[in-house]
Parts: C-alpha cells; structure tokens; sequence
C-alpha cells in the first residue's frame, strides 16, 4: 500500500480556545459553572477521563452492548464509544465532540508460542469483534485473525494471566490498558510483542489510530441556553485529559478519595494504583484536545477503517471544526 504523510493534517494546532468554539456568550467564568450532564461510558480506559465525577450518579459506566444500545435511544447528554462505530451508530441523534483515545492496543505474548513469531498457525485471542482494536490489528497484520474474541477488553484479563482460553494453551492475546498492567504482574512470562499503534503509525505514516471518542447528544447541541454548561464541562474534560496525559496526578486523587481498591475497580474496571503504574507514558494513549485531528487528517483512516467522518457528523464545539 501506498504511504502517504498526513501527519501534519492530522495535528494541525489547536487555534481556538473551546469557549470560542463553544458559542458562549456568558461572562460568567467557564469553571465556575458545574454542569450536571448524563454521561455514559464504558468501564476501562476512557472512563479515567471522568474520575472527578465518580461519586455522581449522572456518571455511568457500563459494558459495550449496553453504551452502543444507548445510541438509538437518544437519552444520554454524553456517550463514549468506540468513535468508527459510534459515528454510525450516531445517525440524527449524536454528534462527535472530542476524539478521547488515540492507539491504546498491544499485542501481549504468553510465552506459549515456541518460534516467538506472530503468525496466522498460532493461536490468538482479541477481543471487540469488528471494532477499531480488530480491524488497527487487522490492518497491520493483514492475513491474520485471532481464534477467538470477548466481548469487550476486561475479557482479555484472564486469558493473560492463565495463558489459556477454555483450558488450552493461547500463544498472543490482543489486549490494552489497563489490564495488561495487572495481568504482566500476575503472569510474569507475560511481555509485550508488540504495540499495535506505533506498527499502525509506521505503517501509515500516523501517530495511532482513533480509538474512543465522546458523543454530544444532537439535542443538547442545539439548545442555546446549555451552551455556557456545554462548554464548561469540554474545558473540565479537556483539562482532565491534560492531566492523564501527564501521568494522571488528579485522577488518582480522585479514584482514591472515591473509595477503596475494590470499590474504584467495580466503579470504573481499574484501580487509582493501576492508573498511577500506566499513566507514567500515557499507557491509556488520551488524545489532548490541541491534538484531535481536523476533518481532512481523518482521511487515512477511511480507507483503512471504513471510517464514517463527516463534517455534519462534527459538533460545533469540536476542537478543531
């Protein structure tokens, strides 16, 4: 395939503050407002963006079949989701606001396989069937399809740390953080062959592939007298980004000051220790608002994902619309 260089589309630099694309017209500082949206999100990775509400019951997190039915229901102010299937799922009821995660997928070796090298004899287990994570491992290894797949990533956790799926042996299992953190701890043959987002930025000049993304819903959109509580909860979200992208130092305030080890891990799938562990490069691969592609830096990923981007799929408080 040919290569082509969209990384400078891909990034081009944030050039309005999100009050600005935010049609506020309040003088009432942005932060000083506290919005109360209903948010729905799926446990694991993305979930961390919203640990300052996770005492609030607007806030919840819920397994994939669940978040994708919400779509046609229109209830939810806010959804994350996978952003390929959510914009079609999206169709007159949701509008992408912020891409959220940009690569977060790695290929995990259980030290079963005898030569070391991936291949299509070997057997693999994944997880999210014909979701982005199954078609970014498609793409880069094109020819080879996992044996197996759960529903979603909390799935991948037990075959990590046994090495087994149904009691036979799995050579690779397709899997992202937060799991793989605790499953490397527990299962110490467990290392990692690959991460699918550099191979997939290598091989089509990227840096990652657009995996989560945050749903606004069209109603809420439209209605003027929200657009001050709009964009204040974008400024909180974006600076709660900001810090997971650092090493995620207020989130795992948050998840401690929200109970114990146990009760952060059923609230949000992960624990503030798990989060503090990954965090340190960014293992959760969150996307800065400045860094969400423009419209036309999505274009790579048409060919590749089939992906569904365009310009009436945008919010107007999208960052770089």
């Amino acid at each position: 395939m040919k290569r082509k260089n969209f990384l400078a589309l891909l990034f081009l630099p944030l050039l309005l503050s999100v009050g600005c694309n935010s049609q506020s017209s309040s003088t009432t500082p942005l932060l000083e407002i506290h919005p109360e949206f209903s948010i729905l999100c799926p446990k694991g990775a993305p979930a961390a963006a919203f640990s300052r509400y996770a005492d609030k019951d607007f806030l919840e997190l819920a397994g994939v079949q669940q978040v994708k039915a919400a779509f046609e229901k229109a209830e939810k102010d806010f959804i994350v989701f996978d952003s390929v299937n959510g914009l079609k799922l999206a169709k007159d009821n949701y509008l992408l606001v912020r891409m959220v995660t940009f690569g977060n997928l790695y290929v995990v070796s259980t030290g079963n396989d005898e030569d070391g090298v991936l291949d299509n004899d070997d057997t693999i287990y994944s997880y999210g069937e014909g979701l982005v994570p199954d078609m970014a491992f498609k793409a880069v290894h094109e020819g080879i399809t996992p044996d197996y797949y759960g529903a979603d990533v909390s799935a991948t956790s037990v075959v990590m740390a046994s090495g087994l799926y149904e009691g036979k042996p799995v050579d690779y299992v397709i899997s992202s953080y937060p799991p793989i953190f605790p499953a490397m701890k527990t299962n110490t043959a467990l290392n990692i062959y690959e991460n699918v987002a550099e191979a997939f930025g290598k091989e089509f000049d990227t840096e990652g592939f657009p995996q989560a993304g945050l749903f606004i819903r069209k109603g809420l959109e439209g209605d003027k007298d929200k657009a001050d509580a709009i964009s204040a909860f974008l400024t909180y979200f974006d600076e709660d980004v900001k810090d997971l992208v650092k090493g995620g130092t207020e989130a795992v305030k948050n998840l401690n000051a929200y109970g114990t080890v146990d009760e952060q891990t059923d609230r949000f799938g992960f624990n503030a220790n798990v989060l503090a562990g990954v965090q340190k490069e960014n293992g959760l691969a969150f996307l800065l608002a400045e860094k969400n592609p423009t419209l036309e830096g999505f274009d790579v990923f048409k060919t590749e994902f089939d992906y569904p981007i365009k310009e009436e799929l945008l919010s107007s408080f999208y960052p770089q619309k």
